[in-house]
């Protein structure tokens, strides 16, 4: 049995009204984790590999997902497979612990190399009250979930499974003074309510579950606000929905969305300057509605970006608003989605967030231009190298 803990700067939004969404996207999120690690590891020599389990439709990494509490703090727990192959096979459960700094990613996995012993003797017993049934059949019949359930874990008291649910439940069980949170999370705000950016100079309404992360927790430049959306773990970035204002800058009235436009590609041409491959960029102009109008000459110009793109291998997604305001001055609102999050979704966490843009009052200090923001988390870098080509 291994532990990981991380502490990560991430802001986790583990309402159960949002469950549903957040279930999706760990899904999702199991799912690519698990066919990455299948392409990590090396095929035994001499011997066939079958193909990585989730060609099977039927087939889950997710094992199950639930909402416990850790000293009064609302928690979220996830079991999950890592590995399920001949040989091999490795369980994860991750408990995410929000805190005033950030949240707590609590980690425990164990693997074997006996993979499948749990699922013969389940199906043997199955076949003795079924005779004359086809093995196949009663096996995709039952399922994977009937193969997990915990009433089985007794008989098998080393199996991976088994072990990281005790595991989890010795750590739930711990009394106050040896699992204490002892920072909390401040109370979350209604559903719907806005959040004023002052580094940004600006305020929007977060779609569901993004949280804004504080300012000078993460190694930002001036004029950047992150929200972030916790998915699965601490130690991956999640979907991070960011805002951002140029400073220095006013556009002239004339040629306006020109203008903007080739600040577009500019910040384009510094992502390629910075290792970004194939990149393909769309864009169209838009209408940006707003109650509030500041004061200025010109009209309030915006145009939707859309930007394709390898950062290290791995194929990411950026959707993005650039709005140049009335008085010249622009900011930018947007989303760059990880491989198995569509840019569909991503685009309409954009748009509600464009929607309810508000301006706060100017300051008299601004904003640099954040081209030299990271574009891909280290971790997601690695695994990207360690897969093959065709991944």
């Amino acid at each position: 049995m291994g532990w990981h803990i991380i502490h990560a700067p991430w802001r986790a939004d583990l309402r159960p009204e949002s469950f549903e969404s957040h279930r999706r996207d760990i899904e999702r999120h199991a799912r690519y984790a698990f066919e990455q690690h299948y392409h990590q590891v090396p095929a035994p020599k001499g011997q066939p590999r079958p193909p990585v389990r989730t060609t099977d439709p039927e087939f889950a990494p997710l094992i199950s997902i639930e909402h416990v509490t850790v000293d009064g703090v609302p928690a979220l727990l996830t079991i999950r497979r890592v590995a399920y192959e001949p040989i091999m096979e490795a369980v994860v459960a991750n408990l995410l612990v929000p805190l005033a700094t950030g949240m707590l990613d609590i980690t425990c996995f164990q693997h074997t190399q006996e993979t499948g012993y749990r699922e013969n003797n389940l199906l043997t017993l199955a076949m003795q009250r079924a005779p004359g049934e086809a093995v196949q059949k009663l096996a995709r019949k039952l399922g994977q979930t009937h193969f997990d359930d915990p009433q089985f874990d007794a008989q098998f008291p080393t199996h991976p499974l088994t072990c990281v649910r005790a595991a989890v439940k010795w750590l739930l069980a711990l009394p106050q003074d040896q699992l204490k949170v002892t920072n909390p999370p401040a109370p979350h705000l209604a559903a719907g309510a806005e959040v004023e950016l002052p580094q940004v100079g600006c305020a929007i309404v977060p779609p569901p579950r993004y949280v804004a992360v504080p300012p000078g927790v993460l190694p930002l430049p001036a004029g950047v606000a992150v929200l972030s959306r916790v998915i699965l773990e601490g130690a991956d970035d999640p979907q991070m929905l960011d805002v951002r204002q140029v400073a220095g800058v006013s556009l002239p009235v004339e040629k306006r969305q020109e203008a903007l436009l080739e600040m577009v590609q500019r910040q384009i041409a510094e992502w390629q300057q910075q290792g970004a491959q194939q990149i393909q960029m769309s864009w169209e102009p838009v209408e940006i509605a707003s109650a509030q109008a500041v004061s200025g000459d010109g009209p309030r110009v915006a145009i939707a970006v859309d930007v394709n793109m390898l950062i290290n291998g791995v194929p990411t997604h950026t959707v993005a608003r650039w709005i140049c305001d009335n008085d010249g001055r622009v900011f930018r609102i947007g989303v760059a989605t990880p491989p198995y999050i569509p840019a569909t979704e991503a685009a309409v966490d954009v748009a509600a967030a464009v929607k309810s843009w508000r301006r706060l009052p100017q300051k008299t200090s601004g904003a640099w231009l954040t081209s030299d923001l990271k574009l891909a988390p280290a971790k997601r870098a690695e695994l990207a190298e360690q897969a093959p080509a065709q991944a």
